[in-house]
């Protein structure tokens, strides 16, 4: 995951949290408020009626004639139609005088213990408000039972059944406009984070871009020094490692060039001396031929370290190159030399293989490989080059089918002046010919290891090929 993305998510996660912080509860709250006010207005709706009603209420409980009954299913009956609310008013005793929904008969026995809502308003005189679900209605039901009181005494009782559907219809879509205006003031935040991530993101990206630059050999990449102070700061010290870096490698670079040149001289005067000296025969002429060989050893070693330092150098322009073209070459140079110690190198199973790195150090690869390869086995033995590619990345085999590495040496013959048993027995060497194998692989993104199998089995691979680039 990018910084930019970690910033953004960041901000955007911090701002949802204070979101939803501050719209639960006012959420809560709405609802909370909604129900007060429902439960307010039915009530109030209720206490009216049952204060309209206390005269024609009183005189039915007193066997009034059938105008107070008449009356008072009149008033009941528009009070109902105005709000399409169920009201039933009983009498003192509980029986049922009006229902405007017309579901229960009058003079039957309401006040039951299934109803306690008119025990509350009739014994005890006092108001009495409670939800209930409904299967007729198919929703909660909010319950507002008012005793009615005629000359201080409790004559009655009017239950006013409201459904809470409405209620709950706004409470929901004040809770659909609280989530839109959340998550637009998250989109909002999201888009300033981007913006602000992506300021402050990328000169970071251009340092990235800056540092791959200077590991790719380029000595006079430097990063930007705008934007934030911090950041700036950041380019400047990054900038003053890469002109020490690039001091460093120049003064490496010039080291290696004058050394090659420098040291190659002398040793070829005293080369051509000790030629002349062993000519003219005798002790002197002897113990100049050991000198000469031990002066072919010195110029071997000067190579290798020569090699070996310039392995360690930024790498030149890579160019796609095909392991198998490699390989071919390799075998074709390596053939005369081979029959001249009595073995033979051959090529294997050449598959294409692109990979991106520079030529002269694939075929140096490859010449270390079979050079001490043939330096360490026995006459008889047969070298072969091979190529293929494997999970979309070359490999580069090279076996013999020689005595192979002991098992003590395997974990250490790719590092410097290491020979081994074998190198030690068989004479002089420089043991930096795997070592400089390891380094010219590693420069282009690759591993070399020693593979399992009969003799001595060397597998490179090169994880950078042509389409990472």
């Amino acid at each position: 995951m990018s910084f930019r993305t970690r910033l953004v998510l960041a901000a955007a996660y911090l701002v949802a949290a204070v979101v939803l912080a501050l719209e639960i509860p006012l959420a809560l709250s709405i609802e909370r408020r909604a129900d007060s006010d429902f439960q307010t207005d039915v009530l109030g709706r209720a206490a009216l009626l049952a204060a309209r009603i206390s005269d024609e209420v009183a005189a039915t409980n007193q066997g009034a004639p059938n105008a107070s009954t008449g009356a008072l299913i009149q008033a009941v009956d528009d009070a109902a139609a105005a709000v399409d609310e169920r009201i039933v008013v009983t009498n003192d005793r509980g029986h049922l005088l009006v229902d405007s929904a017309g579901q229960a008969a009058p003079g039957s026995t309401f006040a039951t213990a299934e109803r306690p809502e008119f025990r509350v308003a009739l014994t005890e005189g006092r108001v009495d408000s409670r939800r209930r679900f409904s299967e007729t209605a198919g929703g909660d039901l909010l319950l507002v039972t008012v005793p009615v009181v005629d000359g201080g005494e409790v004559v009655g009782a009017v239950r006013v059944s409201s459904s809470r559907e409405s209620v709950v219809d706004r409470v929901h879509n004040s809770w659909l406009r609280l989530a839109a205006i959340g998550l637009a003031v998250v989109a909002g935040a999201f888009v300033l984070a981007w913006i602000l991530a992506t300021t402050v993101s990328r000169p970071l990206g251009r340092l990235r871009d800056t540092a791959g630059e200077l590991g790719g050999g380029d000595l006079d990449a430097r990063a930007p020094t705008d934007g934030p102070a911090e950041l700036a700061a950041l380019g400047i010290s990054f900038n003053r490692m890469a002109d020490a870096l690039g001091s460093s490698m120049r003064a490496q670079r010039d080291f290696v060039a004058n050394a090659s040149h420098q040291l190659r001289t002398p040793l070829t005067g005293i080369k051509l001396r000790l030629e002349a000296i062993r000519a003219e025969g005798g002790a002197a002429g002897e113990n100049a031929a050991k000198a000469e060989e031990e002066l072919d050893r010195l110029e071997a070693l000067v190579d290798d370290l020569l090699a070996l330092a310039g392995a360690a150098t930024p790498p030149p322009a890579g160019v796609t190159v095909d392991l198998s073209s490699v390989a071919e070459d390799a075998v074709e140079r390596w053939q005369a030399p081979a029959g001249e110690a009595e073995k033979t190198v051959e090529a294997g199973r050449l598959e294409q293989a692109l990979v991106f790195a520079d030529p002269a150090d694939l075929a140096h690869v490859v010449d270390n490989l079979i050079e001490n390869a043939l330096r360490y086995a026995p006459p008889g033995t047969q070298v072969t080059v091979e190529s293929s590619s494997e999970n979309g990345r070359g490999t580069l085999v090279v076996a013999d089918n020689g005595p192979g590495i002991p098992e003590d040496d395997r974990a250490r013959v790719f590092e410097r002046f290491y020979r081994g048993s074998n190198g030690r027995r068989l004479g002089p060497g420089t043991g930096l010919g795997l070592a400089i194998v390891a380094e010219l692989v590693e420069r282009w993104d690759g591993q070399v290891t020693l593979a399992d199998g009969a003799g001595t089995r060397v597998r490179v691979v090169f994880r950078q090929t042509p389409a990472d680039r």
